[in-house]
């Protein structure tokens, strides 16, 4: 074997283990956690391909449960306070979930089947629940709650719908 050859076999397969490192790396799933406190649970599941997680739990006894299946799906869940929890279940491809929470007992659940969904919650004050489910493609549902003991709950089938709901109790002095 020439040098010449021996060259280029090398370059050829230091080429070909890039393209497969890079390949690799973009059917990988994303996990982000973070946990101050004490008494959190989480329990992620995903499978597919370029799914993101992204978790930031802040306060005492939290809970969250995330399962994703399917292609590009991202969850984000951000609570602070105590005794908070939040489900997110999606299958489907390209859809998105948002849960904000702040303040104490506060719970939500977001579940999509389908394709290009967006779920928002963003829950400020204390004693709010909110529970949403969509089922179809290209749905957006938002939900903000903020005071104290609001409840909602929204179920969204079909295509291209769009729902928010705002309400709360606001004390003005």
């Amino acid at each position: 074997m020439t040098l010449r050859s021996t060259l280029a076999t090398g370059l050829a397969a230091a080429v070909l283990a890039g393209t497969a490192g890079a390949a690799e790396a973009q059917q990988r799933n994303r996990v982000d956690i973070r946990q101050a406190g004490q008494s959190h649970e989480l329990s992620a599941r995903q499978h597919g391909y370029q799914n993101r997680l992204s978790i930031s739990q802040r306060g005492r006894h939290q809970f969250v449960q995330t399962i994703q299946d399917g292609l590009r799906n991202g969850a984000e869940v951000r609570q602070s306070g105590s005794a908070n929890g939040a489900f997110v279940d999606q299958l489907g491809r390209f859809s998105e979930v948002l849960i904000r929470q702040q303040g104490y007992n506060n719970s939500a659940s977001a579940v999509q089947t389908g394709t290009g969904n967006t779920v928002g919650v963003y829950q400020f004050g204390n004693n709010h629940s909110a529970v949403t489910t969509q089922t179809g493609n290209h749905n957006t549902l938002g939900v903000i709650q903020f005071g104290n003991g609001a409840h909602t709950a929204v179920q969204q089938t079909g295509d291209n719908r769009n729902t928010l709901v705002i309400q709360g109790s606001w004390v003005i002095k």
